[in-house]
C-alpha cells in the first residue's frame, strides 16, 4: 500500500558529496539504487549498487534480490518506479512506509527516498513500535465508537419505553441519570436526591423523601408512585421501581427506572369515576337492570336486556336459566361467590364474568347488586345491574399485550447485551495492562468505565420487566450443528473465566434443523449458570448426546442441590433460587425462563436433576427437526430437582 507523497528533502539528510561518506557509519539500513534501462533508454527498474552495514544485514534477513521490483514481494507498500523516476526527475524526496510479516512479528519502517546522482539513497527507519501504537490507538477509538452506538441504542429503547433510569450512590452521595432524563421530565433531575425533588409536586416532596428512605432499608425490589410537575406547570403521574444494593449491611446503591404512568392512571380515574356516576345514575343509563326473589328464584328483567344481550325479557329466565349462560370456566367461581355472599350476611356482591348473548357470543359484563335481608337476616332479594364491558376487557387486554411485548422486548434484548459488554470491558481491560501510554490507558479506562455504566442501566431494565410475560420467541431454523454450537460456547465462556474447567464432549450425531443463534443463547445461559452456582472446585461438564429421532444436551455442575420447595419455580421469570458466590444473584431470574422459551420453541423441553452426590444437571431435548417436530404438552418439573436461577 502506497503510504507517501512528494516532498522537498529534509535538512538532516546528507547530500550528495558527503552521502556516501556517512554511508557506512549511518545506524540507519541505506541503499543506494542505480536506473536500468534498455537500449532506448527506458526505464525498466531500478537496482542497488551499495549497500552500507545496516542495509546489507536487513536485505539478507528478509532475502531482497537487487531489483526494487522484486522487494514488492516481500514488502507491503514499495512504491511504482515511476513515481521513484518523477521523485528523482524533480529532485525531491519521496516517503512511504514498508512492511513485512516476520516470524517474530510485523516489522514496519518509515522510508525516505533521496535523489543521487542518476538514482537515489533509500534510507530505512524503524517505525514499528510507532506504527504498533497508532494502530492500537485507532482500534481503542473504533471500539470506543462502538460503544457510544450501543449507548445511543439504550437511550432510544428508554425513550420507546417511556421510562428513564437512575443511579445513586453512597460513595459519591450523587444520583446520575439516562441522557434522556431532561426531556423525560421536562427540566433536568439534577445529581442529588435534594435536587431531584424540585421535579416532584410540592405536596409529595415529604412523602417521596420517605419512600426514597424506606427503600435504602428495604431488602429486595420496590415501588412508590408520585406526582411531578413540569416547567409549564402541568402534572404527571409517575411509578419508580429500585433495588438497594449494600456492601457490609450498610447500602451502597440504588437502581432503578421512572415510568410515565399518567396515562394508565387518568384511565383508571376515569374507569372509577364511570363506576361512581353509574351507581348514583343507574336508571338513566342503558345497563341491564334485574330484581331477584331467592325463594321462587324468579329474576325481573329491566327493558336494556335487548340492547345489552339481545334478548327480549320474556325469553329470559330464572337463576337456573341465568347459570346456563354463564361461560363454564367462569360458572364455579361466579356461583360460589354469589353464595358467598348471600349465606354471610354480606350487603353486596359484584363479580366480572363471560355471560352468553343470544347469538351465541359471550360479552364481559360487571355485575354488580344490592342485598336485601328481612328481619331474620334472610336474603329477600337482591337488585343489580349488569354492565357490557366487553369493549372495556378488550382494550385492556390489548394494552396488556403491547405492554408485555415491551417488557419482554427489553428484558430480552438486555440480557443479550451481556455477552457483547462483557467483551468490550475484558478488551479493555487487555489494553491496560499491555503498558499504553497515558493518554491511550486514560481511553481504555473510559471504555471499561462506560461498558460497566452500560452494564448497570441494563439492570435497571431488566429490574422494570418484573411483570406477565408471554408470548414465544421467533425463530430462523435451518441446518446446525449442535456440537459446533456448544464448541463455541464453551470457548467464549473459558477466555472469559480462565480460573474455572469447561470440559466438552460430543457423542453420536450432532446436526439437524435448529435456530443456531438461539441453541448457542440456551448454551450459554445454561453455562452461566452453572459458573455463577456451582462449586469452582469441580469442572462443569457440557455434553451432546446425538439419538436417532433427537438430540440431547447435558450441563452439569458440582454443588449443593437446589432445596424441593424451590422446584415449582424454576424457570418461572424474575426467579432467584439461590444466591450466587458474591452473595446475591447477579441478575434477576431471565436466563433460565428464556433457556425453557427458546428449548418449546424448538418443540423440545428442558429438565433439571439435583442431588447430593450428583450435583445439578440441566438436560435439553430437541427433535432433529424442529420444523416437522409437534409440539406436545410442556412437560412437569413435579418431581425434579431444581438448578439455580440465572
Amino acid at each position: 500500500m502506497f503510504r507517501g507523497g512528494l516532498c522537498m528533502a529534509s535538512s538532516w539528510l546528507p547530500g550528495p558529496e558527503l552521502a556516501w561518506t556517512l554511508h557506512a557509519e549511518c545506524p540507519a539500513p541505506c541503499v543506494l539504487f542505480q536506473p536500468v534501462r534498455d537500449g532506448s533508454g527506458t526505464l525498466l527498474d531500478f537496482q542497488w549498487v551499495t549497500l552500507n552495514p545496516a542495509a546489507e544485514a536487513l536485505v539478507r534477513e528478509l532475502g531482497l534480490g537487487r531489483e526494487l521490483s522484486s522487494w514488492a514481494g516481500a514488502l507491503e507498500g514499495v512504491p511504482a518506479s515511476a513515481a521513484l523516476r518523477r521523485a528523482v526527475d524533480e529532485g525531491r524526496s519521496l516517503s512511504f512506509e514498508l512492511g513485512c510479516q516476520r516470524e517474530g512479528g510485523a516489522r514496519w519502517f518509515r522510508a525516505q527516498a533521496v535523489r543521487q546522482g542518476e538514482g537515489f539513497s533509500l534510507w530505512l527507519f524503524d517505525d514499528t513500535e510507532a506504527h504498533e501504537e497508532r494502530r492500537s490507538l485507532r482500534e481503542a477509538l473504533k471500539r470506543e465508537q462502538v460503544l457510544q452506538a450501543r449507548e445511543e441504542h439504550l437511550r432510544l429503547a428508554l425513550e420507546t419505553a417511556g421510562m428513564v433510569a437512575w443511579e445513586w450512590t453512597a460513595a459519591r452521595r450523587s444520583l446520575s441519570w439516562s441522557p434522556n432524563a431532561h426531556t423525560f421530565f421536562g427540566l433536568p433531575p439534577g445529581d442529588s436526591l435534594e435536587a431531584f425533588l424540585a421535579c416532584v409536586h410540592p405536596n409529595e416532596r415529604t412523602r417521596v423523601s420517605e419512600a426514597i428512605a424506606q427503600g435504602l432499608l428495604a431488602q429486595g425490589p420496590y415501588t412508590f408512585q408520585f406526582r411531578g410537575l413540569g416547567p409549564d406547570g402541568s402534572v404527571r403521574c409517575y411509578e419508580a421501581v429500585g433495588q438497594t444494593f449494600r456492601e457490609n449491611d450498610e447500602p451502597s446503591r440504588m437502581l432503578g427506572v421512572v415510568l410515565d404512568c399518567t396515562e394508565r392512571e387518568a384511565a383508571q380515574s376515569a374507569l372509577r369515576e364511570a363506576e361512581e356516576r353509574y351507581r348514583l345514575a343507574a336508571w338513566a343509563t342503558n345497563d341491564l337492570l334485574y330484581d331477584w326473589d331467592p325463594s321462587t328464584n324468579h329474576i325481573h328483567w329491566g327493558e336494556a336486556s335487548q340492547a345489552v344481550l339481545g334478548y327480549r325479557p320474556e325469553e329470559m329466565g330464572g337463576l337456573d336459566w341465568w347459570t346456563e349462560q354463564l361461560h363454564p370456566e367462569d360458572r364455579k367461581l361466579v356461583l360460589e361467590s354469589l353464595q358467598r355472599v348471600v349465606d354471610s350476611g354480606g350487603e353486596a356482591w359484584s363479580a366480572e364474568y363471560r355471560f352468553r348473548r343470544k347469538d351465541g357470543t359471550y360479552a364481559y359484563v360487571l355485575d354488580r347488586g344490592l342485598v336485601a335481608r328481612d328481619s331474620r337476616g334472610c336474603t329477600s332479594r337482591m337488585i343489580g345491574s349488569m354492565m357490557d364491558i366487553t369493549e372495556r376487557k378488550h382494550t385492556l387486554e390489548r394494552m396488556q399485550e403491547e405492554a408485555r411485548f415491551r417488557e419482554r422486548f427489553i428484558g430480552i434484548l438486555g440480557h443479550d447485551l451481556r455477552n457483547p459488554l462483557n467483551a468490550i470491558s475484558l478488551l479493555a481491560r487487555t489494553l491496560r495492562r499491555r503498558g499504553l501510554s497515558p493518554p491511550q490507558q486514560q481511553l481504555a479506562q473510559r471504555i471499561e468505565s462506560s461498558a460497566a455504566r452500560m452494564g448497570n442501566m441494563i439492570s435497571d431494565i431488566l429490574d422494570l420487566t418484573r411483570a406477565r410475560l408471554s408470548g414465544g420467541i421467533p425463530l430462523h431454523l435451518g441446518p446446525a450443528s449442535l456440537p459446533s454450537v456448544c464448541q463455541q460456547v464453551v470457548e467464549e465462556l473459558s477466555v472469559a473465566h480462565p480460573d474455572r474447567s469447561i470440559v466438552f464432549e460430543t457423542q453420536g450425531e450432532g446436526e439437524g434443523i435448529w435456530d443456531s443463534e438461539r441453541l448457542a443463547q440456551v448454551v450459554s445461559n445454561l453455562v452461566g449458570n452453572a459458573l455463577e452456582h456451582g462449586s469452582a472446585e469441580g469442572p462443569i461438564l457440557v455434553r451432546c448426546l446425538g439419538e436417532p429421532e433427537r438430540q440431547v444436551l447435558e450441563i452439569s455442575n458440582p454443588g449443593a442441590p437446589i432445596p424441593v420447595h424451590l422446584l415449582g419455580s424454576l424457570f418461572d421469570p424474575f426467579r432467584q433460587a439461590l444466591p450466587g458466590r458474591g452473595g446475591r444473584g447477579n441478575g434477576l431470574g431471565l436466563g433460565l425462563f428464556i433457556v425453557r422459551e427458546l428449548v418449546e420453541a424448538h418443540h423440545g423441553h428442558v429438565e433439571v436433576r439435583s442431588t447430593q452426590e450428583e450435583g445439578t444437571t440441566f438436560v435439553v431435548v430437541l427433535p432433529r427437526d424442529s420444523r416437522q417436530a409437534d409440539r406436545g404438552p410442556r412437560p412437569s418439573t413435579e418431581g425434579t430437582e431444581e438448578a439455580h436461577s440465572a
